[in-house]
């Protein structure tokens, strides 16, 4: 059995899973992901904090287990070797809007055709043909992630009566008395709200965990740019980039 170790967010943990699994194509069972608890992270993941995401992860077949990793066991491969190349091209100068998912690919050698597969699968909760979900309330400013530029507004306007905001009650409140009310839809992990996001016709949200599992789940995206760290963008039809006001905000049929 192939072995996995990530200590990112959990954003990144879901970024490299196109490497796991075009690593473990063929292979006649599923791999054992573990999870390290890190101080270098935004949130450290000890088990209380993974929200749900060992649910999501074992979803997949190409996963056997998600376990917290002991410490100094060995793995076959180290998905937090990214960061090495991915710093140093940074410090260089350059490589700030690459993707992430492209980062963990060019890290172990996989083509990076790899993301353009469908490499998460979930149940559909069709809760709402739009999903909202933007992150930061209570975070340390340099994690928020926003955009002042995008229309937050005229997203509401358009689109306000088909959708339903999923995450934590506090960044609800807070994109409500900001850009406009939308109907909260609470979901109790992760995976419920994968779930969710399966079901809808259009995610809109900033670069965040939810955002990189609707980019898996291969779902139409208005995504809010975060112009500190555009690190989330992936071109494929069906993403609209959202540096500033201009961003085209698709048609719903």
């Amino acid at each position: 059995m192939m072995t996995f170790k990530h200590a990112g967010d959990r954003g990144d943990l879901i970024a490299s899973h196109p490497v796991v699994k075009a690593m473990t194509a063929g292979q006649p069972t599923g791999a054992l992901f573990y999870i390290e608890a890190a101080p270098y992270t935004r949130v450290m993941l000890t088990p209380d904090k993974w929200n749900g995401i060992d649910i999501l992860l074992k979803k997949q077949k190409y996963i056997a287990d998600v376990q917290p990793w002991p410490f100094q066991k060995m793995v076959s491969v180290n998905l937090n070797d990214f960061r090495a190349k991915m710093r140093r091209a940074q410090n260089a100068g350059f490589g700030k809007d690459q993707s992430l998912i492209d980062w963990h690919l060019d890290a172990h050698g996989i083509s990076r055709d790899a993301k353009n597969e469908v490499w998460l699968e979930s149940e559909l909760n069709p809760v709402a043909e739009v999903v909202i979900n933007r992150t930061g309330p209570n975070r340390n400013p340099m994690h928020q992630y926003h955009n002042s530029a995008f229309p937050w507004h005229r997203v509401w306007q358009k689109y306000g009566k088909k959708a339903v905001f999923i995450g934590g009650k506090d960044e609800h409140e807070a994109f409500c008395g900001a850009c406009g009310e939308v109907p909260y839809y609470p979901t109790a992990d992760l995976y419920e709200a994968t779930k969710v996001i399966a079901g809808c016709k259009l995610f809109i949200g900033n670069q965040s965990c939810p955002h990189m599992i609707a980019e898996g789940l291969k779902k139409n995206i208005v995504l809010e740019v975060w112009p500190g760290g555009p690190n989330c963008l992936h071109f494929r039809p069906g993403v609209y980039h959202g540096w500033n006001q201009t961003v085209e905000l698709p048609d719903i049929y």
